[in-house]
């Protein structure tokens, strides 16, 4: 019991900006059941997004509650999933250059123009997604949206395969098993279902697989794999979709 609590601290860890001020083992192996997790890290920050929103849109217009949310899923996950986003835009939009080309965009702390372009059109996305979601839709699709963004994180996981020899995405790419993906499907649906929000999960569902393919078909075709970019790209391209879906629904 203690080792999957520990995990779980390696995850929160890994993913947030919780503080956790304690040594833990970081084995190829702790990542992998580390991923089980991932569902409770979604429900964490979407659970703080929906908190925030029961508080602030009391005293605040929809559009500036959607900004304040917005600020903190950046500020919890330190802005990692979307700098996984930039930088995948700068390496695949690259006009020249091979797979090492691409990867080496990728790697390099400098931020492009396509890096640039993506995050701003990121954040607009997000901010008209969420005013419709609060307005017209349910605002505990604050809570789900984030849960079933991360379990698509372990589904590319499993498919995908690592375009570097080392990196930190690595740890879960090839590493991550059905088992780790099951259990975020499982534990992601019972939440959706404890919230009444059925129909939403499996639009949800449904869009998180097909972006998933479609995102791992792409990163082969530019760099023969995934990276830790690529799992951060994907969760992002997740959320931004499945704001796109459930406001045409």
């Amino acid at each position: 019991m203690r080792e999957y609590y520990y995990n779980f601290l390696l995850m929160l860890q890994f993913m947030t900006r919780i503080p956790i001020n304690k040594s833990l083992p970081c084995e190829r192996e702790n990542f992998k059941s580390g991923a089980n997790f991932f569902w409770l890290i979604g429900l964490l920050i979407g659970g703080g997004q929906y908190l925030l929103y029961m508080l602030l849109i009391k005293i605040m217009p929809v559009s500036l509650t959607a900004i304040v949310i917005i600020i903190f899923d950046i500020l919890i996950t330190g802005a990692l999933h979307i700098d996984g986003f930039g930088d995948t835009c700068d390496g695949f939009f690259a006009f020249k250059g091979g797979k090492d080309k691409i990867i080496e965009i990728m790697k390099d702390s400098r931020i492009g123009t396509f890096a640039c372009i993506s995050i701003i059109l990121n954040i607009l996305i997000k901010y008209q997604g969420y005013i419709i979601l609060l307005q017209k839709k349910s605002p505990l699709l604050l809570i789900l949206i984030p849960i079933i963004s991360r379990f698509s994180i372990t589904l590319l996981s499993l498919i995908g395969k690592p375009a570097k020899e080392k990196g930190s995405g690595n740890l879960f790419i090839d590493n991550v098993s059905v088992k780790e993906v099951l259990v975020n499907i499982i534990f992601a649906a019972a939440v959706g279902l404890a919230l009444g929000l059925i129909y939403d999960t499996v639009i949800l569902f449904i869009t998180a697989v097909i972006i998933t393919f479609i995102f791992n078909y792409l990163c082969k075709c530019k760099i023969n794999g995934v990276t830790g970019d690529s799992l951060g790209a994907n969760n992002e391209l997740v959320v931004l979709m499945s704001l796109m879906a459930l406001s045409l629904t």
